[in-house]
């Protein structure tokens, strides 16, 4: 593919319903979590957890009790926590860290008979199995704000507006599904969309660009940072330059089929530009 010049502008703020998507999906259960109890040991980070959002909206977080990280054995007084989510791009080839959300809140885990009140309503299986597991404690972890950090920036977010979103799509089980969908398109058609965002079509976003050197063995490619119901994002990768751009759904796409008709439709959109200019 040959290399088309972006160049290396940034743009701050994230669309609004991407962000809210992002986060959604974040706190959904996507992503690796951890915690930090900083009143108690500000150094011992409990890593091994599961996270997802109840029915009603509560954040919810599975771990085992490790009696050298005091914040999975605490049993008095809800703790104050950081709540960090980091999540990494659907690539095969190479590691991109495309996302992570921040919070700082108050943790309180669920006695026994409260956490098997969750389990009888039905959790997320990844929840379900740790929390059920010996050992496995139930928290709900309550926040004002969280904030979320893109290649774009960071965008503080209000919990509610998160929590309240209906649905999350692509969720952790089709994730890989819709990267599939990514997958089929040819190196030709990437290459048609990222001169069409050259050239200043509106659909495309550059939301951050680089001039530094990359390594020899990932240039020349163009990968899938993330895939979501807003838009895909893609990072290129070029000698002396990289850039990670947006290209925005003209409609929210809630299943398989709209996110296909939905990179259907920015290829046709690409190709008049192209055309135009």
């Amino acid at each position: 593919m040959e290399p088309t010049q972006l160049g290396v502008s940034t743009v701050h703020a994230l669309s609004q319903a991407r962000a809210v998507s992002l986060a959604r999906r974040l706190l959904s259960g996507a992503g690796r979590a951890s915690l930090i109890a900083y009143d108690l040991a500000s150094s011992a980070e409990a890593a091994a957890l599961a996270h997802g959002l109840s029915d009603t909206g509560d954040l919810l977080v599975a771990g085992i009790a490790d009696e050298e990280i005091p914040a999975t054995t605490w049993r008095r007084a809800p703790l104050r926590v950081r709540f960090d989510i980091v999540k990494e791009a659907p690539e095969w080839s190479v590691r991109i860290i495309s996302c992570a959300v921040h919070l700082l809140g108050v943790l309180e885990w669920l006695t026994d008979e409260e956490r098997d009140e969750h389990l009888a309503k039905g959790l997320p299986s990844r929840l379900a199995e740790l929390a059920s597991a010996p050992g496995g404690r139930l928290g709900v972890i309550r926040a004002d704000r969280i904030l979320l950090h893109d290649c774009s920036g960071v965008t503080p977010l209000a919990f509610e507006e998160v929590s309240d979103e209906v649905g999350v799509f692509p969720d952790l089980e089709s994730e890989w599904e819709a990267r599939e969908l990514v997958a089929q398109l040819a190196p030709a058609e990437l290459s048609e969309l990222l001169t069409a965002a050259a050239a200043g079509w509106n659909a495309a976003t550059v939301l951050a660009g680089s001039s530094t050197g990359s390594c020899p063995h990932v240039e020349r490619q163009v990968f899938c940072v993330d895939v979501d119901r807003t838009g895909l994002t893609v990072m290129d990768v070029e000698p002396g330059f990289t850039a990670v751009v947006v290209f925005a759904f003209a409609e929210p796409a809630d299943t398989m089929a709209e996110l296909a008709d939905g990179l259907r439709q920015l290829l046709e959109s690409a190709a008049t530009v192209q055309r135009a200019s």
